[in-house]
């Protein structure tokens, strides 16, 4: 059963934003998307993907690749592309187990061509990714994650990290041999003890949890969550002032002025409990 009435791929050097409404008499969210290739960094390995089906249920999945010269690039834009084209042609319209079974196989067979594309491919050698992605209708927020980018609800004022990192220093802040402040500052703080693409087989944690009108689904690369901190970001999305838009053009800002040391990824999603969804469309920022 073919789902798909949209997809919406890319992963630009620049920013990607705009708001476009897709689809009438389907539960609604606000969506807004952006990338940033940072202040640092001579190419974005990050990538993103947004899919709307017909069940009512929004796609989304962030990507941050990792691997020498364009091997990063590579295996999220893989990632992201197995996900979506696996995800597009699955019935959604699902029990919340289930929908957490089809994101299984969904990571799974992103991680099966990804490290296939690696261990064929001298260039691409040891290249993987991260991956957080997301079933989401008007009822809960199902998600899928493998690495350090992650997944937030603002939910009533505030911040909720949905998502745990798969990552050497927090194995170290769960055993308390190091502090939050001695984490962030760590010189082994880009080191994943899990990603796609890397093995064989990978391990992907399951979450999932109700939302309500005007929560606010985040997702984002370590590019954002390593620049800002969880109150700034809260700060922002709580703001009743400020569009979707606006919040996702204000954290990308604020990650550029702390120093944009890497790829800075995001993508926003708020219930707004309407008919209509409001999805954000590619755009190449000069």
């Amino acid at each position: 059963m073919h789902n798909l009435i949209t997809i919406i791929h890319s992963s630009l050097n620049r920013q990607q934003d705009g708001t476009t409404q897709i689809g009438k008499g389907v539960a609604g969210m606000e969506i807004a998307r952006r990338t940033d290739i940072g202040r640092v960094r001579d190419l974005n390995e990050d990538s993103t993907g947004l899919l709307q089906v017909k069940a009512g249920s929004i796609i989304a999945v962030l990507a941050d690749g990792m691997g020498g010269h364009q091997a990063g690039d590579v295996a999220s834009q893989k990632a992201v592309e197995e996900i979506t084209n696996y995800l597009q042609s699955a019935d959604l319209d699902l029990a919340t187990e289930e929908k957490g079974e089809q994101l299984l196989l969904a990571v799974g067979t992103a991680n099966n061509s990804v490290y296939k594309l690696a261990s064929q491919n001298s260039q691409f050698k040891g290249m993987g990714t991260t991956v957080v992605t997301a079933i989401v209708d008007t009822k809960e927020v199902v998600l899928a994650h493998v690495g350090d980018s992650r997944a937030y609800m603002l939910h009533k004022g505030g911040l909720y990290q949905l998502t745990e990192d798969h990552s050497y220093v927090n194995l170290l802040k769960r055993l308390k041999q190091i502090t939050e402040e001695e984490a962030r500052n760590h010189p082994q703080r880009n080191m994943l003890v899990r990603a796609v693409g890397t093995n064989k087989e990978v391990e992907v944690d399951l979450i999932d949890t109700p939302w309500i009108k005007d929560d606010i689904l985040l997702l984002c690369s370590d590019g954002l969550t390593s620049m800002i901190s969880e109150r700034d970001i809260g700060i922002v999305l709580s703001n009743t002032s400020m569009s979707i838009d606006q919040k996702a053009d204000q954290l990308i800002q604020m990650a550029l002025d702390a120093g944009g040391k890497d790829n800075i990824s995001l993508i926003l999603i708020k219930h707004t409990g309407s008919s209509k969804i409001q999805m954000a469309q590619p755009h190449n920022w000069g």
